[in-house]
């Protein structure tokens, strides 16, 4: 019980914090500075700069996350926590192949996550098609 409210709280604690960059991105385009939040975040919640992620290929971050050691629960927190961070991140890059990149890394954390939680979501399918739908126009273009 102890495991599951800490679990939720720092999800709840995360989801504040990207709900605060897209407030941000939405007041100040700037996307400099929401770069910097952005690595902000990533070094708070995962303890690593945003470069980690950016050059790690996805089936080596979805290792690491599931090696560190957590129980399936905390996990499968984690990998839900990443892929949102890095579809928002993808979303603000300006530069096509950054954002391709990000989309295509939170897509398989998305579909790691589809595949093994026990709780449908509609958000996250929603999130997915999406990201499908950018990436298949990177693709005709």
């Amino acid at each position: 019980m102890i495991e599951r409210d800490f679990i939720m709280r720092i999800l709840q604690e995360f989801f504040d914090a990207i709900a605060k960059l897209i407030r941000i991105n939405v007041e100040d385009p700037d996307t400099s500075r929401i770069q910097e939040r952005f690595d902000e975040v990533y070094k708070q919640f995962f303890r690593r700069p945003s470069s980690h992620f950016y050059d790690t290929e996805k089936e080596r971050i979805l290792d690491d996350l599931k090696k560190e050691g957590r129980s399936e629960r905390d996990t499968l927190g984690r990998v839900q926590m990443l892929s949102e961070l890095l579809y928002q991140d993808g979303l603000i890059r300006t530069s096509l192949p950054d954002k391709y990149m990000l989309l295509e890394k939170s897509l398989y954390l998305f579909g790691y996550l589809d595949r093994n939680s026990r709780t449908f979501s509609w958000e996250r399918s929603r999130k997915m098609m999406d990201i499908e739908k950018i990436l298949t126009e990177f693709e005709i273009n």
